[in-house]
């Protein structure tokens, strides 16, 4: 009689090969999906202006943080001239592209979603401009509530995009717009320092992990609109925003979420910023989740205590708010800013 494999041997093979396929096949494994779209231009110079900041983006996710093509979906005008691959940049168009993820996504993956444009608000809705009818926030809203990937991103560098933080603000979701009021109605200087953070991760890299989380990329930006404003010596007419605990707020300071005054001190909490620090534009989904600590002596560098402090004065003055008068708030916290970048620059600077 021949000797027949035991149930229990054959059961264990069976798991073991079926681990295998599993580890050795990237269509099954969790993965971040992105959708770069430039919208209209109105004008030759805004078209392409709008065309390369998505192709750059597109180009810096696949030969520095190593995503495959097929991950990418990149949308816009044919007058943007970019490469056969791109979509029109249509309503229609979107909307099957959210159509077909909410059938082709799983729970695990994350989808991220970055437009460059011109944006506008006209009290109901906030709007993305596209050739034909534009889109609004309640359109994206829409399109991603349907989705089952509960890890999403939302990305609109346009001027009058605050509206869609209030509109799309949902738990496991980041939000970051470029503005945060309707009344900030010029053309942004954010996205391009926002894309810059993945052109040259190791600029925007803070704490040299060798990865840019989405928190580092958003301070990064904000930083350098901070300087682009002051070198020109010109108000600054942009404040960007970043929501990701699902208030419908947005805070312009996230990274005070994880700063503490000194070490072994209360936490001086802000609302935003927790998931953005531990989520990454990284193409396997199981890379871009990372719980942030600090390690032991992390605030003890004499740069990182002065940074404390700036948080602290600048938590202060926002809670003084309600009692100032507007132009000396404004003053105030912008001379904050600039005092927080400098400091930034100097951080990284002492860094090896």
């Amino acid at each position: 009689m021949k000797n027949l494999p035991r149930p229990g041997l054959q059961s264990f093979l069976g798991r073991v090969l079926l681990i295998s396929v599993l580890l050795a096949s990237p269509q099954l494994l969790a993965e971040t999906r992105v959708v770069i779209i430039a919208g209209k231009g109105g004008t030759e110079a805004y078209t392409e202006k709008f065309g390369q900041f998505a192709l750059q983006l597109h180009d810096a996710l696949i030969t520095q943080h190593n995503f495959s093509p097929r991950q990418i979906t990149l949308l816009a005008e044919p007058a943007a001239q970019l490469p056969a691959t791109t979509l029109p940049c249509r309503f229609e168009q979107l909307e099957k592209i959210f159509t077909e993820f909410s059938s082709s996504l799983t729970r695990d993956d994350m989808l991220a979603v970055i437009l460059f444009g011109h944006g506008s608000d006209d009290g109901a809705f906030a709007k993305f401009n596209l050739e034909g009818p534009d889109v609004r926030d309640l359109d994206f809203a829409r399109w991603l509530e349907r989705l089952p990937c509960r890890r999403q991103v939302f990305v609109i560098t346009t001027a009058a995009s605050a509206g869609f933080v209030e509109k799309l603000s949902r738990g496991e979701r980041i939000v970051i717009t470029a503005t945060r009021s309707a009344e900030e109605k010029y053309t942004t200087a954010f996205p391009e320092f926002f894309v810059e953070a993945f052109v040259k991760p190791a600029e925007a890299d803070l704490d040299k992990d060798l990865k840019v989380s989405l928190l580092e990329a958003f301070d990064y930006a904000r930083d350098r609109v901070v300087r682009f404003y002051e070198q020109a010596n010109r108000l600054r007419p942009e404040h960007p925003l970043l929501d990701d605990n699902a208030d419908g707020a947005g805070s312009e300071m996230p990274s005070l979420s994880f700063a503490r005054v000194s070490a072994g001190e209360t936490a001086l909490q802000s609302p935003d910023g927790h998931l953005a620090a531990r989520t990454f534009l990284l193409p396997d989904t199981s890379a871009e989740i990372r719980a942030v600590t600090l390690s032991p002596g992390a605030t003890g560098h004499p740069l990182e205590q002065t940074k404390l402090k700036l948080l602290a004065e600048i938590e202060e003055l926002k809670a003084a708010k309600a009692s100032m008068p507007a132009a000396e708030y404004e003053r105030d916290i912008e001379a904050l800013f600039i005092r927080l970048a400098k400091l930034n620059r100097e951080i990284k600077a002492s860094k090896p």
